[in-house]
This record gives structure tokens, sequence and C-alpha cells, in this order.
């Protein structure tokens, strides 16, 4: 048995190493047809003509000289990419994009992968950082770097909150950094509220109001065009995992209904299952930071990296565990919908499943 897990350990590694090394020499295309080309876009606007930062028209043109004229192929984006996250991602991204399309994609895509892992080794603390591998190896980080997509810093906000949680205003003010994606932390916000973890709230608060700062002295309307940009994110046809995308099935009229009350009910559903085990901090927050996948308005496949996330805070992922979200990730990623928002659901409803009813082990009596 003992050889059979250090063999395992060892592909894990060989899995971890070759996340690394693929930005390193994956071709230009690759680049190219990940998410980094409306990162680039948006920090190319930010500088230039930050009033326009989220006008599809202009950003078009911007695009086409990113990609080097190539349209890109996706449902609902007319040719592009677009940018459509909080304007200070925008500003994340200038110093990479200054490196060129190419160069400052790898090195974001690096820096994302940078960020994943040292939240996961945040979060984990005291146990070894050998314990952050399966995490790390699993097919959501893959899907994180192929896409060139943020979750890597909402992963390190969460960890270094965790480090951090004896001393709530820096905790607080670590949870600036899931401001990136915003819309994976719903429920996380909303059980630091009915939990009057007033310090976390007001270092979180203060962490939003000096990004916002940042960038409203460049665009002060940017947060009214960010929400009607944010809207037009979610497709019928989307990949989408978090159950608000069911709301599509509603008729046109009721879908923007529907899809806010599917999130306020996966909300506190979330909340629900969090409360039963408030009392052991670990299987609290692996609940919380998975059930953001599901009340999320909107998650695609690469988000699940916070599932693998969720499994690492708890810390009594089995083997079977860890399968079973790598399988569950890469069916979202490859199959055509609704496939994914089904797969998703399972995947996330299980492993809060576990976090909720699972009792860790009795140790050996020669280990008492």
């Amino acid at each position: 048995m003992t050889r059979w897990r250090w063999r395992g350990s060892i592909a894990l590694l060989a899995v971890c190493l070759g996340f690394v090394i693929y930005p390193l020499i994956e071709s230009r295309n690759d680049v190219i047809n990940s998410d980094w080309p409306a990162f680039a876009t948006g920090a190319k606007l930010i500088v230039r003509d930050p009033g326009h930062l989220y006008d599809l028209a202009v950003q078009r043109h911007v695009e086409y000289d990113v990609t080097g004229g190539r349209v890109l192929v996706t449902l609902g984006i007319q040719g592009i990419l677009p940018f459509l996250a909080p304007a200070w991602v925008a500003l994340l991204a200038v110093p990479f994009d200054l490196l060129g399309t190419e160069s400052g994609g790898r090195v974001w895509i690096l820096f994302g992968l940078a960020c994943l892992a040292g939240g996961l080794y945040l979060a984990v603390r005291p146990r070894p950082p050998s314990s952050i591998v399966p995490a790390f190896a699993s097919v959501p980080t893959a899907l994180l770097l192929l896409n060139a997509q943020l979750d890597g810093l909402v992963a390190l906000g969460v960890g270094a909150a965790i480090a951090l949680w004896s001393r709530p205003y820096l905790a607080g003010l670590a949870l600036g950094l899931t401001l990136v994606k915003p819309q994976l932390v719903v429920p996380l916000g909303f059980a630091l509220l009915l939990a009057r973890r007033w310090k976390v709230v007001l270092g979180w608060a203060a962490a939003g109001a000096l990004l916002w700062a940042s960038t409203a002295i460049l665009n002060p309307r940017w947060v009214i065009d960010w929400v009607k940009a944010a809207g037009t994110t979610v497709q019928p046809g989307g990949r989408e995992v978090n159950l608000a995308h069911l709301g599509v099935l509603f008729p046109v009229g009721f879908r923007t209904v529907a899809e806010a009350a599917l999130t306020l009910a996966a909300t506190i559903a979330v909340l629900l299952l969090a409360r039963s085990r408030r009392k052991e901090f670990q299987p609290a927050a692996a609940i919380l930071v998975a059930g953001g996948i599901f009340a999320a308005p909107h998650a695609l496949p690469a988000d699940m990296v916070m599932l693998a996330m969720a499994l690492a805070i708890w810390g009594q992922a089995r083997w079977y565990d860890w399968v079973l979200l790598s399988a569950g990730a890469a069916m979202c990623a490859v199959t055509p919908p609704p496939v994914p928002v089904l797969g998703g659901l399972m995947t996330v409803g299980w492993i809060c499943a576990r976090a909720t009813w699972s009792r860790p082990e009795p140790a050996p009596l020669s280990a008492r």
C-alpha cells in the first residue's frame, strides 16, 4: 500500500510540474485562444480610453490588434471575447500586457498558478505543503491555465484570509483579492454578515473601496457600465455550472427574475449547510467556498478550481473525492449544454454533502 501511495505522489507531482511547464511551451495560438486577449484588451483600454472600457465596439478594434486580426468563434461574443471583469482587473493586467501579447499571456498564466498554489498552501497550514498536491494536480487547475483565468487570485484571497483569521481586519483585507470575481463569494459574504464578523467585513469593505477608487479616478461610470455588461455573460448555450443558469429555461421575460430567485435559493441552502457545521471552522469554510460555485450568478468549468480549494480547506478528502472532482470538471468542460450545469451541480453537491455529514475517522489507539 505504501508503494502505491509513493507512486501516486510521484505521478501527482509530475502533473503539477507539467502544469507549470505548459505555459512556457504552449503555442502562440493556445495563448490567443484563451481568455487572455480579453484581459489584454481591458489593460489597453484602461490606459488609453478608460471611458469606453466596456464599449463592445471599441473593444472589438482593440482586441483585433491583440489577436493579430483573428476572429474568435464563441457563442454571443460577436467575434471577440469581451472584457467583462471589474475595472481593477484591467489595471492588474497592464504590466502583463506591456510584455506583449504572447509573453504577457504566458506570464499571466504562471501568475495565476502561483496565486493558486499560494492560496492552497495558506489554507492548509499547519498541514504539510504536500497536502496541496492533489488540489493543484486536479483537472480544474488544467482548465484554469488553459483559459488563463483569475480564480488563482480568488483562492489566494481565501487562503490568506484563513491564515490571518486571528487578525480579522487583515483577513478582510485579504478577501479583497476575491473581488476580481465577486460572483464566486456570495455565500461567504452573507455568512460573515450573519455571523456578525464586523471586523472582517470592514476590512473587506476597505479593500473594495480602495479598488473602486483606483479605477473611479479613470472612469467614474465604470460600475454602471460593468453591471450592464456583466448581464450579457449568461447565454442559454453557455457551459455554466451554477444553479442560476437554469433560469434560461424560463421565458425570456422571466429569466432575470428566475436567475435572481435561484441565486437567492442557492445562497440560503449553502448558508444552512454551513450553519450546521458552524462549530467546526474547516468544514463550514469548505461548504461556503464550494457553495460559491453553486450560488454564483455566473460560473464556468474553470471556476471549479474553487471546489479543489474547498476540498483542501476541509482536509479530510479521500482519493475518490479528488477523482470525482476531476471527472466532473472534465465532463463540464467538454460536453454540450445542458450537461455542464448538471455535472457542476452534482459535483458541488457531492463536496458540500461530504463536508456537511462526514466526520473525521477516530485515530488508532496507538496514536492516542
